[in-house]
């Protein structure tokens, strides 16, 4: 008897799933990042060295996306993000944050605008706002980030090829450094 009422539950669960899924579209996002070091700046940091430095990066971004009531062309909705710095522990924003790491994670909010473009491609915005991390969640620092490109849609998958600016803000105890970048991204995108 106790069997049959795990089953009843794991059905009723299952069937709560596949009608939420059906009842709203829901789009999944895949996206890697390789971010090339454009600029730094710090006014807290004494002898923060101007010239150009690699703080190169590459992350992992997985994000849900729901698409506007108003709007079918824009969807946004909130992702992780997985980052591995190229040399960053070797730098000196090691006088910013002693236990800065060369990883880090980033939560926040994806927004895209797709409008159609030519044949199958699409024209894309792409934007990302969220913080990071990269001393195990002890500070979180700003990331602004906004991209440009095209992505050709097949079936339920859209792959996009961007490129964009990004700020990355790193900041502790009222100190702060400021990254440039210039983000090439990759991302899959699969509707439900």
């Amino acid at each position: 008897m106790k069997g049959a009422l795990k089953v009843k539950k794991v059905l009723l669960l299952i069937s709560i799933f596949v009608v939420a899924i059906t009842a709203f579209t829901i789009n999944i996002a895949v996206m890697g990042t390789y971010g090339i070091t454009a600029s730094s700046t710090s006014i807290d940091i004494a002898g923060w060295d101007d010239t150009f430095k690699n703080f190169d990066y590459y992350t992992v971004r997985i994000g849900l996306l729901f698409p506007a009531e108003d709007s079918p062309e824009m969807s946004f909705g909130p992702y992780f993000g997985y980052t591995v710095y190229d040399n960053i522990s070797q730098t000196q924003l090691k006088d910013l944050n002693a236990i800065i790491e060369d990883t880090g994670y980033e939560i926040g909010i994806i927004t895209t605008y797709n409008t159609d473009f030519l044949f199958n491609t699409k024209f894309n915005v792409l934007a990302v706002g969220g913080m990071h991390t990269e001393d195990e969640f002890k500070t979180l620092s700003t990331i602004i980030n906004i991209n440009l490109g095209l992505s050709y849609e097949f079936s339920n998958f859209n792959i996009m090829l961007l490129g964009g600016y990004e700020s990355r803000y790193f900041s502790t105890d009222n100190k702060m450094a400021t990254i440039n970048y210039f983000p090439l991204n990759i991302a899959l995108e699969v509707s439900f």
